[in-house]
């Protein structure tokens, strides 16, 4: 991987990332929105507190609100909310049609999973994310590589960051296999504190994240409830699991099998003790939810594969409705 890398969104992940590839020898720059938060980073630095000793770290980086500003990275990574993914990619299209290589860490299904399966009909356009195709023909399947983050961190403050859990990083490309790209990105976090790795199915292990997080993420935003009340509680265990069940379903009649059982993947969530989803965080604060690309897109994607997803349904449209009583338009892009 080049020594120049830019972070596009540099919030709790995109941080906790730029100091990684930092520490490793990279020259790193930050793209994001004006605001307090990128002020701090460009007048003071930006501060990492460290996951186990909480020992912090300073780093300086070049910051920009405009891509015009930064020098043409050879990696850019996307590290924004689904929703934002198609202006964050509007914002680098000059790099990307000069050859920057590109990782798109975010949660929920991808814009180019269609294009990449059997069974879709034909048509690879994913519209609960990706309405128009845009995003499609700006970073189609082969263009991009995608991360997978096992790890979560939060802003403390304007420039200050907090690794909270977990170190893992899985990269991959979308059509599967080994590529020299996704081994040299690994291989970029080599020095730092997070353990990334090479993914050969890039597929399943996104879906694998998104089994877990397309029940208790849109659950707790509703209830307000941590994973430890939601598993604790009989009735909505059983739905959980049945959004599980629902979410296996489209992934195998797509081709994206995972050998994981509800049960399972809820006693993973359990272990992480009662902890407050990241849907139920935005909601706490009035931000917009992901809805659309964590529930909505399966939903979706369950009507095109012939899968009846009413559990799925139920609590889309319970937390869509949600939505549009506070005011939050849930078009990606805007």
């Amino acid at each position: 991987m080049g020594h120049r890398i830019t972070i596009v969104g540099p919030g709790a992940i995109g941080t906790t990332l730029a100091g990684a590839f930092a520490l490793s020898g990279a020259e790193v720059s930050l793209l994001g929105r004006p605001g307090p938060h990128l002020d701090a980073i460009a007048a003071e630095g930006l501060v990492l507190c460290g996951r186990k000793t909480g020992a912090e770290e300073r780093h300086r980086f070049p910051t920009a609100s405009d891509a015009g500003r930064l020098p043409v990275p050879d990696l850019a990574v996307l590290c924004v909310k689904s929703r934002h993914l198609l202006s964050a990619a509007r914002s680098v299209r000059t790099w990307i049609a000069r050859g920057t290589d590109v990782l798109v860490v975010a949660n929920g299904v991808p814009w180019w999973l269609l294009s990449t399966v059997e069974h879709t009909g034909g048509n690879p356009v994913l519209r609960s994310v990706d309405p128009d195709g845009e995003l499609l023909a700006l970073l189609p399947a082969e263009r991009v590589m995608a991360g997978v983050a096992h790890f979560s961190s939060a802003v403390d403050g304007p420039g200050r960051v907090r690794h909270v859990s977990g170190t893992r990083l899985i990269i991959g490309d979308p059509t599967g296999g080994f590529s020299d790209r996704v081994t040299r990105c690994a291989a970029a976090l080599a020095a730092g504190p997070l353990d990334a790795e090479a993914g050969t199915d890039i597929r399943r292990d996104l879906w694998e994240k998104l089994l877990g997080n397309v029940n208790l993420n849109p659950v707790s935003a509703l209830t307000g409830a941590t994973v430890l009340d939601i598993l604790d509680d009989p009735d909505v265990r059983r739905l959980c699991a049945a959004m599980f069940e629902e979410t296996a379903a489209v992934g195998a009649a797509l081709g994206i099998d995972s050998t994981m059982t509800a049960d399972e993947r809820l006693a993973v969530a359990r272990g992480l003790g009662a902890f407050r989803t990241s849907m139920l965080q935005d909601a706490d604060r009035g931000r917009p939810l992901e809805l659309d690309a964590i529930v909505g897109a399966v939903r979706e994607l369950a009507r095109r594969t012939g899968v009846a997803s009413p559990s799925l349904d139920a609590v889309h449209g319970l937390l869509a409705l949600r939505e549009r009583v506070r005011g939050h338009d849930q078009t990606p892009g805007t």
